[in-house]
């Protein structure tokens, strides 16, 4: 998504981590990464990503195919690690 607007971002959900600035909770907009850690064993602290849609929901892709998920869900409440904005 970031790509087709012409933005470059590192390929793992790790490197984008460390290429975002951190966002408060309170503060997060749609656009925003939202990351997570220990979904699987990576090797790494933030295993998976998203894009924050807005309403406490994300776009991601994952085992289940592509679409939209909520933050809500317990799953991801377990792992949730913080956001992140594009430096631009």
């Amino acid at each position: 998504v970031y790509g087709q607007a012409g933005i470059n971002l590192p390929r793992t959900a790790q490197a984008q981590y460390d290429a975002t600035s951190k966002v408060a909770p309170s503060d997060v907009k749609p656009g925003d990464l939202v990351f997570f850690q220990g979904t699987y064993n990576a090797g790494e602290y933030i295993t998976h990503v998203g894009i924050y849609v807005g309403n406490n929901k994300m776009y991601q892709s994952g085992g289940h195919g592509i679409g939209y998920t909520s933050l809500d869900n317990s799953f991801w409440k377990a792992h949730l690690a913080g956001y992140g904005r594009v430096r631009k």
